[in-house]
């Protein structure tokens, strides 16, 4: 054989050999399904009680110390963790610590193989912000749904926020009269379980109301928060917003908002009821 040749042999067998190592590696890293021993401490795993898993996370922060009479879970699972594989083990321990779930991939575990996201993997969703409102229910003082001066209460909505220093309340309504109303006066008494007025809101509405043409407001405290559709500015114009330095009481004790059209004024002069209210301002 000559020179040439052996040389091309030799560079033949190191290239196989990177190959195969290559080969062997990815097959390490890259599992295509996990362990018998990995599968089955997931599947016990998946199985335990919330207050069961918080504890076993617990254990995985803290030395994984061994049980040497383990009679119940999680202790069992506990130990059974610290019999596998040194791959497996440490997989299963980076996830509980909160590394995410790559390690587990890694040795050819699924998401269906760990189970639905849990509070220790980097990528669960997020617990939503507390709302910090309340709805309380917008309500006529009586079963009589005859609209007081031609103005016709459509929808709306009352909130108070859960600390007691703010509230508002929006209201949409159509004027069924056939005079256009440039003014409507709106009351909403705030009660509270018993019923009694804890005190009162005032929306004082001044426009162009048509007759039979829906003006609109936010009918739900969602909407409101969400921008509504349509213009906002427009919509808040239905709004009664009430902002204090510091919690009251009629805030914290309310219950229900009550509705009521107190008066209203046209662009003829006339008003209902008579003389009540004046015409806007300019």
């Amino acid at each position: 054989m000559n020179r040439y040749a052996r040389v091309s042999r030799s560079l033949f067998v190191i290239f196989a050999a990177v190959v195969l190592a290559i080969g062997f590696a990815s097959m390490q890293t890259a599992r295509a399904a996990p362990s018998d021993e990995l599968g089955q401490v997931l599947s016990t795993v998946r199985s335990l009680f919330t207050t069961d898993f918080d504890h076993l996370v617990e254990w995985a922060h803290n030395g994984t110390p061994r049980t040497d009479d383990p009679s119940f879970q999680p202790e069992k699972v506990e130990n059974q963790i610290l019999d596998l594989d040194y791959q497996d083990r440490d997989a299963i321990l980076s996830w509980l610590r909160g590394h995410g779930r790559d390690a587990l991939y890694s040795q050819g575990a699924s998401d269906s193989d760990i189970g639905p996201r849990k509070s220790v993997d980097r990528d669960a969703a997020p617990k939503p912000t507390p709302n910090p409102w309340r709805n309380i229910p917008l309500a006529s003082n009586s079963l009589d749904a005859a609209p007081r001066g031609n103005i016709q209460i459509l929808g709306g909505f009352a909130a108070i926020k859960k600390d007691g220093t703010a509230t508002i309340v929006c209201v949409s309504f159509k004027n069924l009269d056939t005079r256009v109303a440039d003014r409507i006066v709106f009351t909403f008494p705030l009660l509270d379980g018993n019923g009694d007025n804890l005190g009162t809101l005032t929306l004082d509405r001044s426009g162009e109301f048509s007759p039979n043409v829906d003006i609109d407001s936010f009918n739900s405290m969602e909407t409101w928060q969400a921008g509504g559709i349509g213009p906002t500015r427009a919509m808040m114009d239905g709004c009664i917003q009430r902002n204090l330095p510091t919690a009251a009481l009629p805030l914290l004790q309310a219950r229900t908002a009550g509705y009521r059209v107190a008066a209203v004024h046209y662009v003829d002069g006339s008003s209902w009821p008579a003389r009540s209210a004046p015409p806007p301002q300019q």
